[in-house]
């Protein structure tokens, strides 16, 4: 029997919910499943050398350099262990992760994708496993297509993890105003918009899957059950489904009145749907996250966010009328803006009362251009002085002013700290 090794390292500081979501599949299909989160426990060598099979999530870029670091420490003390690669930035990264690192990756939802890996290695199946890259299919130039089931979906195993007090989130207690023990869920992957910048638009493609209705309440139900007292829906936008997420959110309350909620939406989909935006207040929703980006209608429209600065105004204003705050995100240090933006940028935050509710890591936030961002594209990008890495482009601004204040702002890489616009980048 393929003994699985199923390895998170780091999902913006929650309970690891893409391995808990792969656990599931395999145990159904008879395999032997083990999980090792990194950002709690460390590295362990007995299950590294013991594992046939090593399966690293690599949801976000944060965990991209330490799950490459697992698979250099598996490949060195179990050469004989088969490494893969899943999750969102497997996705985006297949072609870069496989033959340097790993020897295979899954392009696209990887439940069934590392089933049938799994009974590949022990013999069972000879059959072309979907989503699957291998080095043979990238030395012949195969294309890459991700594999997008919408019947795949299962209940997340969370019992072979870390418990959810080993994930403690400062922001959210803050924003709920006492210590939380906080757990996370999703109601769809992918996303309908198509911001230029997001890891989310380059992994989906504007597309969205939603997972079913009764696994989502058995997963909040069991992890309630667990201690959590505070639900994160970790959506790249809520509303990619408003009546769906509404209902499940209203069935929710009425099983849990006490659990509280936050989640992550746009500005315009603030305004859009106000009345929808109060009845979240009385269902439990603590704190709305928001992408503002930076308070410029110019970085706005190259990032096609679809609205302006007056728009984030005014969804500031409305929240102010709710009993619903409103955690904002940045891009703080970006190639479009000077740093008379810079001094401008705070003054935006006092005008709107923000200081006391951002979290001060925002502060020190960089545009990220991942290796096939569409932003490379762009002559105003293309213009930089670019420096080309394994996983992605690093740029330097016009004004060398701009850079010398990012140094001076950006505190030293700390274990754990979250340095992105959300959850899902």
């Amino acid at each position: 029997m393929t003994k699985t090794l199923l390895v998170s390292t780091f999902e913006g500081g929650y309970q690891p919910m893409t391995v808990a979501t792969a656990i599931t599949p395999l145990v159904d299909a008879g395999f032997d499943v083990s999980v090792m989160d990194t950002y709690v426990n460390g590295m362990q060598d007995d299950a590294f050398i013991s594992a046939d099979l090593v399966a690293i999530s690599v949801p976000l870029f944060d965990a991209l350099q330490a799950g490459i670091e697992v698979a250099k420490h598996v490949r060195n003390i179990n050469p004989h262990a088969h490494i893969t690669f899943f999750g969102q930035y497997a996705m985006i990264n297949s072609t870069r992760l496989v033959g340097t690192y790993g020897d295979s990756s899954i392009s696209g939802e990887w439940e069934d994708s590392l089933v049938g890996l799994a009974r590949q290695l022990e013999g069972r199946s000879q059959t072309e496993v979907a989503g699957l890259v291998s080095m043979q299919d990238i030395t012949r130039g195969a294309p890459i297509t991700p594999y997008r089931p919408r019947k795949h979906f299962r209940l997340p195993t969370r019992s072979l993890l870390p418990p959810l007090y080993k994930y403690p989130q400062p922001q959210v207690d803050k924003l709920c105003g006492g210590k939380q023990t906080v757990g996370s869920t999703e109601i769809a992957r992918g996303c309908h918009h198509k911001c230029l910048y997001c890891s989310v638009f380059a992994a989906y493609d504007g597309k969205v899957l939603m997972i079913p209705e009764e696994i989502i309440l058995q997963d909040v139900r069991n992890s309630v059950e667990a201690g959590m007292t505070h639900l994160t829906f970790i959506d790249a936008d809520f509303f990619n489904a408003k009546h769906y997420g509404m209902k499940i959110l209203r069935k929710l309350h009425a099983a849990f009145p006490d659990l509280t909620y936050d989640l992550t939406t746009r500005v315009d989909h603030l305004m859009e749907n106000q009345e929808a935006v109060r009845e979240m207040s009385d269902l439990g929703v603590r704190f709305i996250t928001s992408a503002l980006e930076f308070p410029s209608d110019e970085v706005l429209d190259i990032l096609v966010k679809e609205t302006s600065v007056e728009d984030i105004r005014q969804a500031i204003s409305f929240l102010r009328t709710t009993n619903i705050l409103l955690n904002p995100t940045f891009i703080m240090f970006n190639p479009w803006i000077s740093l008379e933006d810079l001094i401008d940028f705070h003054t935006f935050v006092d005008d709107n009362g923000l200081d006391n509710i951002i979290d001060p890591i925002q502060y020190e936030t960089r545009l990220h251009l991942y290796k096939g961002s569409p932003l490379l594209q762009l002559p105003s990008v293309q213009a930089l002085d670019l420096t080309e890495h394994e996983f992605h482009v690093e740029w330097k601004h016009t004004d060398p002013r701009v850079d010398e204040l990012y140094a001076q702002t950006v505190t030293p890489p700390e274990p754990g700290v979250f340095k992105r616009c959300c959850l899902k980048c």
